[in-house]
C-alpha cells in the first residue's frame, strides 16, 4: 500500500510541499515566548510578518533575485526561503538518520552483543545513499524528485512510514533551526550594522556566529523531554547539511561547519552515549566521501566520541594548514 499526503492546500512542485505548513508553524511556535518577541521585533526591528517562499526548479547555486537558493533575510527584514533547498535538507536528514540507525547504531548493537540483535536492512541504506547523492546534485543542477523510486515525504510505502515520520521531525527542527538563525539577524541588528560599515570578514563571521548560539537558544528553549532529543539531533542535521556544499569546512561568510557543529554538541551537553557523535562522526564520513579528504579511519576506538575527537582533529589541523 502507498500513502500519498499530498492535499490541496499544498503549493509547490517539490514533495517537501507537503511539510511547509508544519515549517511555519513550528517557527511561529518556537518556544512560550516566540510570539511575543516576533511582535517585538516587527514593531522596533523592522521584521517582516511572514516567510518569502521561492517556489521554483532551481539548483540551490543558481541566482534568482540576486541570491542563491538558500534562506536569507533581505534588506527589508523579511525572511526567504527556497523549495529547493527545503528539499536538499530533507534529504539530508531522510540519508543520516537511515544510515546511522541502519549502518551505525545497528551494527555497534550487534557487535556488542555478539549477536545478530539487529537485522541490518542494506535496501535501505542503498536508497539512503541514493537519495543522499540526489540531495548533493541538487546544489549544482536541478532534477525531479522520482517520487516513485527515492523516499520522499509526500508519497511512500507504507513500510516506509516509520522513518518517513521520523525524517519529517528532524527535518522541521532543522529548518526551525535555520528560520531562528535568520530571525536572529534581524534581533541582533545585523544588517543594519552591515550598511553602516560593520562589514569586514571578522565582522561577518562575529555575527553568524552570534545567530548560530541565538537560534540554538530559542529552538531549544521550546523543547519539551518527549522533544528534546529529536530538537537537538533535528538541529545537528540542519547544521551538518552545510558540510556538503563545499571542500572545505571554512569559508569568509561563516563559521567552519566543523565548529558549528561543535557548539551544537557542547551547548547539548552530549553524553559520551549520546547518538550526536555518530551523526556528526556520519556526516564527517559522507563529506570525505565526497570531496576524498583522505581522513585516516582508525579500525577500533573506544566510542563515537573518541573517533568524531580523531576526525575533527584532522579537519582542524587541514584548516590550520591552509
Amino acid at each position: 500500500m502507498r500513502i500519498n499526503r499530498l492535499s490541496s492546500s499544498h503549493v509547490g512542485n517539490q514533495p517537501v510541499r507537503v511539510l511547509q505548513h508544519n515549517v511555519t508553524l513550528q517557527f511561529e511556535t518556537t518556544n512560550p515566548t516566540f510570539v511575543e518577541l516576533s511582535k517585538t521585533l516587527i514593531k522596533n526591528k523592522g521584521l517582516k510578518s511572514g516567510i518569502g517562499y521561492y517556489i521554483n526548479d532551481k539548483a540551490i547555486h543558481e541566482m534568482v533575485d540576486g541570491h542563491y537558493q538558500t534562506p536569507f533575510v533581505d534588506e527589508h527584514g523579511k525572511i526567504h526561503v527556497h523549495e529547493t533547498f527545503l528539499s536538499y535538507v530533507w534529504c539530508v536528514c531522510y540519508s543520516m538518520l537511515v544510515l546511522y540507525d541502519e549502518a551505525i547504531a545497528k551494527v555497534s548493537q550487534n557487535l556488542v552483543s555478539e549477536t545478530m540483535l539487529h537485522k541490518i536492512d542494506t535496501k535501505k541504506i542503498d536508497k539512503a545513499q541514493e537519495l543522499f547523492d540526489y540531495a548533493k546534485s541538487l546544489i549544482v543542477y536541478y532534477s525531479v524528485w522520482d517520487k516513485t523510486n527515492l523516499p520522499n515525504p509526500e508519497e511512500y510505502a507504507a513500510d516506509d512510514t516509520f522513518f518517513i515520520e521520523r525524517a519529517n521531525g528532524l527535518f522541521i527542527y532543522a529548518m526551525n533551526f535555520i528560520l531562528c538563525h535568520e530571525f536572529a539577524h534581524i534581533e541582533f541588528d545585523h544588517i543594519e550594522k552591515i550598511k553602516q560599515g560593520r562589514n569586514t570578514v571578522s565582522d561577518i563571521l562575529e555575527f553568524e556566529k552570534e545567530a548560530d548560539l541565538r537560534s540554538m537558544e530559542l529552538v531549544l528553549s521550546g523543547v519539551t523531554n518527549n522533544t528534546k532529543l529529536s530538537a537537538e539531533i533535528g538541529v545537528l542535521m540542519g547544521l551538518c547539511s552545510m558540510l556538503f556544499f563545499k571542500q572545505k569546512s571554512e569559508t569568509t561568510t561563516h563559521p567552519a561547519t566543523d565548529d558549528r557543529i561543535h557548539k551544537l554538541i557542547e551547548k547539548v551537553n552530549a553524553s559520551n552515549a549520546d547518538p550526536h557523535w555518530g551523526i556528526a562522526v556520519l556526516a564527517f564520513k559522507l563529506w570525505d566521501n565526497q570531496f576524498i579528504k583522505n581522513f585516516n579511519w582508525p579500525k577500533k576506538v573506544q566510542d563515537l566520541k573518541e573517533l568524531y575527537d580523531l576526525i575533527r582533529q584532522e579537519i582542524q589541523s587541514e584548516k590550520s594548514s591552509s
